[in-house]
């Protein structure tokens, strides 16, 4: 990390307040937990090297974003890291180094493990950081607390009784008011706070400029500064973000991280203040030993190991991929009698194996889950809807649900039913949750809720299954497909699409999952969800292609859509023949269960019955065969398959259950590619499967559609897993037994302290080991090299991706039977 000379003239405002945005893109966003998503901790980083930005994380959160060298010294003596692989690591880091040289430092480098050198500690302190060194207060611990309180209470969506008053201003103004009058700071120990609050600029860019005179910090260090101190409260600093990206999308200035930081700087002043000139000295020091400061060596070797165990990873996978493409294995199946499309997830990998062991007449596909639908899906009696696309991108359509055989009065006189009970709800939650009503409600109704303790505390007791998704589980309700018009319910806004638009939406769908002839009788379009109890992360077990929500109104729709008339007629125009005997169908995958359920029966014609039956045996067959492969990592062991279901189910509608499923755990690769390079290899639930064949994609619009969108969206999946796991205490979120849900949106550990960020620990660790592995992602695509080059060259931010090692691109050619990385802006032969 370069760091200017310190000899510079003090800070000029513009200055400092361009470096305090600097170090605001830094920062991650958090989703709320309604439609969590996994989130790369590091994308406001990636237009650096990995390398550089370990280094940079290191000394300015004083934490690591490696692995220990007790683990990776585990790793080498369980064989999971060979001297091979190590060899490998340090030949790619000194491509000039004999063979000898090489081989030197493959002994440093486990000598370095077994025998670690001390930590460096020429980190990057706060003011905070130093007062609590000098002081019996902790005061990083204290701000801390008093800032997270009152963003709890700012951000608030309705969880507290009582609201803020001063929620519709800035972020800034409205702590500056409340902070005016708030003596706590001062019993705390900061004199004269309230006075010194008032007195500063109503804007916080005013504030931060004076403010920074204050603290006298010279502008070469501000950036780093300024994340230091963002990263004293990243869980807030991070939904800060996912605001400000919000609005900033709809169109709004937003610069609400600016004011929390503004809001931390005060109390940077503050406790210098208090500090006196001693404090003031040791903060000038550490800074300029901060500015003067090199790389930290004893990251070099960790650097490497890590290296060296995603090469073992790829090593094996690379094998496996190029012995299956020279094995010669012809399907004697010209039509197959079902097709299944499911998401690229890796938990589609495990089931989409199973269902294909199950019989030769079965073909699977991978697409991203939101199977092309970019919509807001509003449920029946709702204005607004959810969000069912990648969090990258933005909803093009709101589709509405109706009541397909109601009349317009039948229907009118449900969406009344469904208000009704909804401000009824509301009514009850607030006599449950008032401060004044709350213990006479416990006394009067309190053993109504025995059959509810039961059901969750013995789960066996209802074995009654849910099913995750939206209000389009209902079996009676269907997504509106009336072209687009005006909608009263949404004050005269659009709703529903035009066929033009219904016909290119399928258009791209089929031809982006690569399915645009030899149709099967049946196709089924499988998004997943999953069903758990009493978890506030359950968004982040569901589909991400769809924005943390399950995935079944974007496979109704996409099924409904495929199925209409006129829609298939205007394919026809574009080069796409669907026969009339082939029926698409929407189903949907439970992924803590293995339960697979299809929607809208009703809708399959007679003709297709035969189809319908048969393929509901296979499902059957296919997810208790799912359920077995992933028993042992349950801790359930061999059981017979009625009672494997039931353990399983149990686990979904146990309170108590912190592991109802491992999610994503394990994720290491992304591979596009047809079906028959990985049919043959049990990849483990590790992969993304996308399926591609460059032959039917001349334009490579496929291509450059992949590496822009799934590959991208795999990546913040595979990294918000890697950094859960390196480092659970900054970017995951603890403990989850000791979560408390606050403001609706976010968790908190205990009763106060930061938003926590990320995977809970018990989603990467069992209680005895790490069940995911922190790999980099290894992306796979079948196409040529010039193609992906190309693509690379077009797209800055996919190849900041790939130079920067946030992830390793290969490409199979020569029908996978030659793979060739790209490494140094060169390919080079891997395997074959």
């Amino acid at each position: 990390m370069y760091i200017a000379s310190l000899d510079s003239p003090s800070t000029s405002h513009e200055a400092a307040l361009h470096q305090a945005k600097q170090a605001c893109l830094r920062i991650p966003p958090l989703w709320p937990l309604q439609s969590f998503v996994a989130v790369n901790p590091f994308v406001g980083l990636v237009d650096r090297p990995f390398e550089e930005v370990a280094y940079l994380i290191s000394k300015v959160t004083h934490s690591s974003m490696l692995m220990t060298a007790d683990h990776y010294a585990k790793q080498h003596a369980d064989g999971r890291i060979t001297v091979q692989d190590l060899a490998s690591a340090v030949q790619q880091s000194q491509p000039d180094w004999t063979k000898m040289q090489v081989m030197n430092e493959v002994r440093k480098l486990i000598e370095a493990v077994n025998r670690p050198s001390p930590a460096d500690t020429t980190f990057l302190h706060s003011v905070m950081d130093l007062a609590s060194q000098q002081s019996t207060t902790p005061w990083r611990l204290t701000v801390v607390e008093e800032v997270s309180k009152w963003c709890a209470s700012y951000f608030d969506h309705g969880q507290s009784s009582w609201r803020m008053p001063w929620q519709k201003q800035p972020l800034y103004l409205a702590w500056k008011q409340a902070a005016s009058i708030d003596a706590n700071p001062e019993l705390l120990g900061l004199t004269a706070f309230r006075q010194m609050v008032a007195a500063l600029p109503v804007t916080s860019a005013d504030a931060l400029a004076e403010l920074i005179d204050d603290l006298d910090v010279p502008e070469a260090c501000l950036c780093d500064y300024f994340h230091r101190l963002l990263m004293t409260l990243p869980g807030w600093s991070s939904y800060v973000q996912y605001l400000v990206r919000e609005r900033t999308r709809n169109g709004h200035h937003e610069e609400s991280l600016v004011d929390l930081l503004t809001i931390l700087l005060v109390f940077e002043s503050a406790c210098l203040k208090q500090g006196g000139e001693s404090l003031k000295n040791d903060f000038q020091s550490q800074l300029n030993a901060f500015a003067d400061a090199g790389t930290h060596a004893d990251l070099k070797p960790l650097l490497m190991w890590q290296k060296a165990m995603e090469i073992g990873f790829q090593r094996t996978l690379c094998a496996d991929l190029v012995e299956s493409a020279n094995l010669k294995t012809e399907s004697t199946v010209v039509r197959p009698a079902l097709q299944a499309v499911f998401c690229i997830d890796v938990r589609s990998e495990v089931m989409r194996r199973s269902l294909e062991s199950v019989s030769e007449e079965i073909q699977t596909l991978g697409f991203a889950g939101f199977f092309g639908m970019p919509i807001e899906h509003v449920p029946l009696g709702h204005r607004k809807g959810l969000s069912q696309v990648p969090v990258l991108l933005s909803p093009k359509y709101k589709v509405r649900e109706y009541l397909p055989d109601a009349t317009p009065e039948q229907e009118l006189q449900e969406l009344h039913r469904l208000k009704r009970n909804r401000r009824l709800g509301h009514a009850w939650s607030a006599f449950k949750n008032s401060a004044v009503s709350c213990f006479s409600f416990v006394e009067s109704v309190g053993l109504g809720y025995a059959w509810q303790m039961a059901k969750h505390t013995f789960p066996a007791v209802a074995m009654k299954q849910e099913e995750p998704g939206s209000c389009a589980c209902k079996m009676t309700l269907l997504p509106n497909l009336l072209e687009a018009e005006p909608s009263k319910q949404d004050k005269g806004n659009q709703t529903g699409i035009t066929l033009n638009d219904q016909i290119q939406l399928a258009y791209d769908a089929l031809k982006n999952m690569g399915l645009t002839s030899n149709f099967a009788p049946l196709v089924l379009i499988c998004g997943h969800g999953s069903h758990t109890t009493n978890n506030p992360y359950a968004a982040g077990l569901n589909c991400g292609a769809c924005g943390g929500h399950a995935g079944d109104a974007n496979a109704r729709l996409a099924a409904a859509i495929l199925n209409h008339a006129p829609v298939r007629h205007g394919l026809r125009e574009h080069g796409i023949h669907i026969p009339d005997d082939v029926h698409f169908m929407a189903a949907i995958h439970n992924t803590t269960t293995d339960v697979i359920t299809l929607f809208d029966k009703m809708e399959v014609p007679r003709s297709h019955q035969t189809y319908l039956l048969q393929t509901e045996l296979w499902l059957d067959t296919a997810s208790q065969r799912c359920r077995e492969d992933r028993a042992n990592s349950l801790g359930l062991g061999h059981e017979e398959a009625d009672l494997l279901k039931r353990l399983i189910v149990n686990r979904s509608q146990d309170w108590s259950q912190v592991r109802p499923e491992w999610g994503l755990a394990g994720n290491a690769a992304f591979i596009a590619a047809p079906r028959e390079r990985t049919q043959r290899l049990n990849l483990k639930g590790r992969v993304f499967l996308h399926d591609y064949s460059p032959d039917a994609d001349p334009q490579k619009s496929t291509l450059e559609l992949i590496m822009t969108a799934p590959m991208v969206v795999a990546n913040w999946i595979n990294l918000q897993y890697y950094a859960s796991t390196v480092n659970n205490r900054i970017w995951g979120s603890g403990n989850k037994v000791t979560h408390n849900v606050v403001g609706t949106f976010g968790v908190q550990q205990g009763n106060g302290g930061d938003l926590q960020t990320g995977l809970p620990l018990q989603s990467v660790h069992n209680g005895h080991d790490w069940v995911h592995e922190p790999l980099r992602l290894s992306v796979i695509i079948e196409a040529a090299r010039s193609d992906v080059f190309a693509v690379l060259q077009k797209h800055d931010h996919v190849r900041h991706l790939v130079e920067h090692e946030w992830l390793y691109l290969f490409v199979l050619e020569d029908s996978g039977r030659a793979i060739y990385q790209y490494r140094n802006q060169a390919w080079e032969l891997t395997a074959s």
